[in-house]
């Protein structure tokens, strides 16, 4: 039977782990297992990155955005070229895109053989059995429990980081997002559990966890607040970093930012997502705070943990953004001065709220506003970036620079990423380096 399969991954980090507990639990079956680099959206050539060579194709989706969507589209169409050719080929999607279009999804793309949801993961070595031994389209999704899956087959990247993913879905109804659809209600995983994942993964050599949510800092483990899971997973021993993503400004408390900076185990990064600047579009996205709110917890929070990073997702063309709103926006970035930004041209997402509202921003707009904040952030980012040269930081070794074997690549308490040469591998452990030059975002250091 066909043993090579190829896992193609798009979207957010739980999306990644995803894609890691599929790896694993099909190695356990026997398969053989590639990952397929992300090369930001440029269609590559099948026989690239052994996809050629793969007897079943993978695809783990996001809907958050368009341009993800179209992304798939795309590689379904030359996939569905390359089956004609070879007609054995499986062709599978996983995660967001499929709890959005389900099984229409079959009538539109015939070359498609499974499909199956982020609740299913663990049956998807039976699943491709099944299409194996009966040739017929499969699909699989199912609406309640959990979209989170232990297992210790997981197959991680990385020997000394892994991530571990503590609560999913989405209760606040922004109305831009299609995440309460896709993954559903918020669903907690017991505090119990999360330390005991910990454990395990500290006993399997990891140093460094990142708990994952969609809403990570809205956690409710029953009695157990996220500040104070914080608080027992670094009582761990052997655990030496912990970091979390995504976070929600609602839920961006001074508990939590107490907890940050009694504990220095927890990386001294906060990604929280602004969106704008305008105080109008954030209520018309229903973002629950407004800009006022949002820069006082961050100075509060820059406060109590001076070295903190704080990176942001901005939306920019949003439906009734002025050009009034969109000036508020780029004077938040001016004012904040974020450590790093994803910023992206609004998108309607059906099924959202935000869909029955006017796109009435230009694409013309879009583009010009997006050039323009970027173009904003980038001279803060540098200029941040700038008043970091020459000091020393605590760097966690995380891989080999393959182009130079004298190189370590590693990333500070804040996750600049920072290449230095060094005579000792240093993997998996913390050394001190002086950053001496900088390269785009990418600093060039000394071990010290």
């Amino acid at each position: 039977m066909s043993k090579n399969v190829l896992i193609r991954t798009f979207g957010c980090q739980m999306n990644v782990y995803d894609s890691q507990v599929a790896a694993g639990l099909l190695e356990k079956a026997g398969y053989q297992v590639f990952f397929e680099g992300d090369n930001s959206g440029e269609e590559e050539n099948l026989e690239k990155n052994n996809s050629g060579k793969a007897d079943i194709v993978l695809m783990n989706t996001c809907s958050v955005r368009d341009h993800a969507e179209n992304r798939v589209w795309g590689r379904l169409g030359m996939l569905g070229i390359e089956k004609k050719k070879n007609p054995d080929l499986i062709i599978g999607l996983m995660g967001c895109m499929v709890e959005e279009h389900r099984e229409k999804l079959f009538k539109r793309f015939p070359q498609l053989d499974l499909m199956i949801g982020t609740r299913n993961i663990k049956e998807l070595p039976q699943l491709i059995r099944q299409i194996q031994e009966k040739r017929q389209q499969v699909s699989r999704i199912k609406q309640d429990g959990v979209s989170i899956e232990y297992s210790e087959f997981t197959k991680r990247e990385s020997g000394f980081h892994a991530w571990l993913p503590i609560m999913t879905g989405c209760d606040k109804v922004c109305t831009f997002c299609i995440v309460p659809k896709t993954r559903g209600h918020e669903v907690s995983m017991s505090a119990r559990d999360v330390c005991s994942e910990a454990k395990r993964l500290v006993e399997d050599g990891v140093k460094w966890i990142t708990l994952l949510g969609q809403n990570v800092n809205s956690y409710d483990g029953g009695h157990v607040s996220f500040p104070q899971l914080l608080g027992q997973l670094c009582e761990i021993d052997g655990l030496e970093r912990l970091s979390f993503t995504t976070s929600h400004p609602q839920d961006a408390t001074e508990e939590l930012f107490q907890s940050i900076a009694r504990n220095p185990k927890i990386g001294r990064r906060l990604h929280l997502p602004l969106q704008s600047g305008s105080d109008k579009i954030l209520k018309r996205m229903k973002r629950l705070h407004t800009y006022g709110e949002y820069k006082t917890r961050i100075e509060r929070l820059r406060e109590l943990v001076p070295d903190i990073s704080i990176t942001t997702d901005i939306i920019v063309g949003f439906s009734g953004e002025s050009d009034e709103d969109y000036q508020a926006t780029k004077r938040a970035l001016e004012e904040i001065r974020f450590d790093g930004a994803f910023i992206y041209k609004y998108s309607v997402r059906p099924g959202t709220p935000a869909s029955n509202l006017p796109d009435d921003v230009s694409q013309t707009i879009k583009a010009h506003r997006n050039n323009e904040l970027l173009k904003v952030q980038r001279q803060v980012m540098r200029e941040k970036n700038e008043m970091l040269l020459g000091k020393t930081f605590s760097v966690f070794v995380e891989s080999l620079n393959p182009e130079n074997p004298k190189e370590r690549i590693g990333r500070t308490d804040q996750d600049k990423r920072v290449y230095f040469e060094s005579k000792e591998a240093d993997l998996g452990s913390f050394v001190k380096v002086r950053l001496t030059d900088l390269r785009h975002e990418t600093f060039r250091g000394e071990k010290v």
